[in-house]
């Protein structure tokens, strides 16, 4: 499918990442008039990110800012719809949960948890909030206190699972659920225990239990799995010391639990780690009195909810499934040919249909029962995030348009390229061409880069690139593919990486190099390469197994697989699965899947860019790389981000995501223009 390119206009640069705003965690008001959602934009002048909380009509298209915090954020409407709950800052370091009725008002706050709260959910009577906040080890049992570190800044750490991207060490504490009054008229109390972490509380239909996702067994940092556990709202398990109800069987992970109108079962998100983290998640049921989970899309081959990526969103949302008509249906997202939609489960012949089927990604929705109506966001290649409604009876309509100013913009016209890949698939991909501008001042044979997502087990699609569409506009096409591992291709698909790291993958990038440069009128001598986490390590192979490429940029990559496994915040799964074996156990198999091994064969200049306290792929994995090829004498360049973690490039502080950006166009202009 090709898209024309535009009449001249502006082209759009770095820079302009200070005019996007963001759209994220729409929620439908229950009677299905109002969507909340968090609209978030950058202050240049402070350097952060502000995030307020907006309404908006769905019938008229009324839009009203609700919220005036610096960082409001999560909104949650009361079963009535009389207030909206929300986490905010406003008066603290850490996200409280506050309240602000919806007809106007004085917002009220409801916690005082020391370390905050992480998220929420309104008992179905709206009487009670549950929540989770992080725990020290040493207070479990007597409650919320403050964590106290070693003197002089010691840790003492005696956890496998001891640090986390993006939150730092998280050794000494656990995230646990608490119930308090939504009327502020008592103490919260915790109704979890023990040193393991619980997440996601989900109330049932009478109010009495609340359901989370948590791990319970003498060494959950050693297991890849978590369950669905039963806690009395009352808090009496904490208090008596009894066991709660397990619910599912510790197969797989388990995420976005919800019961049906009966309480008699739950749906939920999973798999059977058959094959581990490239097992395409599925849609589960299992009794609430407990039983092996029945696997509701058996004949559906696409995983359940978004893996297409993007680098122009902010904020989360819900992807959780929802039921409809008393459980006869229900709906969810899947990701399928690098699109994310809206699906149908009918329950009774167990039939699959799609609800929305565009050449968009779908990144949340939510649902309103008593209007049987859905709120989304959606985005395309040519714009980030709106939020559209959605029913059977009205079909789609638009009800924002948050970067209007985009309209002003040649953002570039794209093709949908599909050639022959490794063992005979078929890969598909996108081209995203210079912008009008630059080809009109051109004869042809324009320069490409070839864009690498991460994961392996994610997938590009039709999800909206800043950064792609700023290297257009500088006269760049911008080739983006899915080789193997990516998702929305099948389970074999996803699953083809296993232990071959380098393989197929790569077969897959260079032949869908070879379709671009054979097909269409771009250059093969002016060729640039880029990516980051498992497009990071993809581009450092490629760089030292072929020298077609004139410059590359690495970020947030790794480059030492044997070494990577025990830095990582989670490197030390990928022997169970991703590798053959554990490093100890076939140290070549690592060295032999490593870049690093093939520095001596590097030709290419190679920029390195990656954040000082990202623990996914560790600064070290930057060090390695840039230390092997200067000792080489190759053409290397380091640059480190201070205070940024594996997210700089979608959420990092917005200078040091437009220096990056500066980063990448100066040295793509430089080698390969």
């Amino acid at each position: 499918m090709s898209q024309p390119a535009q009449e001249p206009g502006l082209q759009l640069k770095s820079e302009d990442l200070y005019r996007y705003h963001w759209v994220s965690d729409a929620q439908i008001s229950p009677d299905g008039r109002w969507v909340a959602f968090v609209r978030t934009h950058i202050d240049r002048h402070e350097d952060e990110y502000v995030c307020h909380i907006w309404v908006v009509s769905t019938e008229t298209g009324e839009r009203r800012q609700f919220t005036r915090g610096r960082r409001d954020v999560h909104p949650r409407w009361s079963p009535d719809g009389a207030e909206i709950a929300f986490l905010s800052r406003r008066d603290d370091e850490v996200m409280q949960v506050w309240f602000l009725p919806f007809c106007g008002g004085e917002a009220r706050r409801l916690t005082d948890q020391k370390r905050g709260v992480n998220s929420f959910a309104w008992s179905p009577d709206g009487l009670k909030i549950a929540y989770t906040s992080s725990v020290p080890e040493g207070q479990l049992v007597d409650g919320d206190a403050g964590a106290e570190e070693e003197e002089d800044g010691i840790r003492i750490i005696r956890r496998m699972r001891y640090k986390l991207n993006g939150s730092g060490f998280i050794y000494d504490q656990y995230s646990h659920v608490f119930v308090v009054d939504s009327c502020g008229s008592s103490e919260p109390y915790r109704i979890t225990d023990g040193t393991f972490d619980h997440t996601e509380p989900t109330w049932d239909p009478d109010g009495e239990y609340v359901a989370c996702i948590t791990v319970r067994c003498e060494d959950p940092d050693y297991v890849d799995y978590s369950d669905i556990y039963f806690f009395p709202a009352d808090g009496s398990v904490p208090c008596s010391g009894a066991d709660p109800v397990r619910i599912t069987a510790g197969d797989g992970p388990c995420t976005a639990p919800i019961m049906n109108e009966s309480g008699d079962s739950i749906i939920y998100v999973g798999h059977d780690n058959h094959f581990f983290a490239a097992t395409e998640p599925t849609l589960l049921s299992v009794p609430t009195l407990g039983g092996s989970p029945e696997d509701l899309l058996s004949e559906f081959d696409a995983g359940v909810g978004n893996s297409v990526g993007g680098d122009c969103r902010y904020g989360g949302g819900s992807q959780a499934p929802v039921l409809c008509a008393g459980g006869d249906r229900v709906y969810f997202l899947a990701t399928a040919l690098g699109a994310c939609n809206l699906y149908r489960l009918d329950a009774g012949d167990g039939k699959v249909s799609a609800v929305t089927e565009d050449p968009w990604v779908i990144t949340e929705f939510t649902y309103s029962a008593e209007a049987d109506r859905f709120a989304l966001v959606a985005e395309t290649i040519h714009r980030p995030g709106d939020i559209w409604i959605y029913s059977e009876s009205e079909g789609l309509t638009r009800l924002t348009g948050i970067n209007a100013w985009l309209d002003d913009y040649d953002l570039s016209g794209y093709d949908e390229i599909e050639c022959a890949g490794a063992e005979g698939q078929s890969i598909q991909g996108w081209i995203l061409h210079p912008s009008v501008d630059e080809r009109q001042n051109d004869a042809g044979d324009y320069p490409a880069i070839l864009q690498i997502h991460g994961g392996p087990h994610a997938a590009y699609g039709y999800g909206y690139f800043h950064e792609f569409h700023v290297l257009a506009a500088r006269g760049f096409g911008v080739l983006f593919v899915n080789p193997h591992g990516s998702r929305g291709y099948g389970q074999r698909f996803t699953a083809a990486t296993r232990c071959d790291w380098g393989g197929k993958d790569y077969t897959d990038l260079m032949r869908a190099v070879d379709h671009l440069v054979t097909a269409s009128s771009y250059d093969a001598d002016r060729l640039g390469v880029a990516g980051g986490s498992f497009g990071g390590y993809m581009t450092n192979w490629i760089v030292g197994h072929t020298d077609r490429f004139l410059a590359a940029v690495t970020q947030r990559s790794s480059c030492n697989r044997y070494s990577m496994f025990g830095t990582s915040d989670m490197g030390f799964n990928h022997g169970v699965y991703e590798f053959p074996g554990h490093p100890w156990d076939n140290p070549m198999g690592y060295l032999e899947r490593s870049p690093i091994s093939y520095a001596d064969n590097v030709n290419t200049p190679i920029l390195i860019l990656h954040a000082e306290e990202d623990l996914r792929c560790p600064i070290s994995q930057a060090e390695e790389w840039f230390t092997a090829l200067k000792r080489l004498k190759k053409e290397a360049v380091l640059v480190r981000f201070a205070g940024e973690n594996h997210d700089l490039s979608r959420s990092g502080t917005p200078r040091r995501r437009l220096r990056r950006l500066e980063l990448i166009e100066g040295w793509f202009d430089e080698y390969v223009h």
